[in-house]
């Protein structure tokens, strides 16, 4: 049974570093081999995920979704 988490609340520090690990892992394989970006694109993607809120539905299937908080959680 899928089970969404929200990272900061339902994860410990070392469940979110292996999972995010295999997530990645899991990205670049499935991207050739290889993801390239610059630090400013990496920055930028830090900097909107302050107004973002990371969900991972952890089942049979792990799915990692950023979306847009609610105005109510802003």
């Amino acid at each position: 049974m899928s089970q969404i988490l929200n990272m900061s609340e339902h994860t410990t520090d070392e469940e979110l570093h292996r999972l995010t690990t295999l997530l990645l892992f899991h990205l670049v394989e499935r991207c050739g081999g290889q993801v390239q970006f610059k630090l400013e694109d990496a920055q930028r993607v830090r900097t909107s995920l302050t107004t973002k809120m990371v969900q991972m539905q952890v089942g049979d299937e792990v799915r990692l979704r950023i979306i847009d908080r609610l105005p109510e959680l802003k």
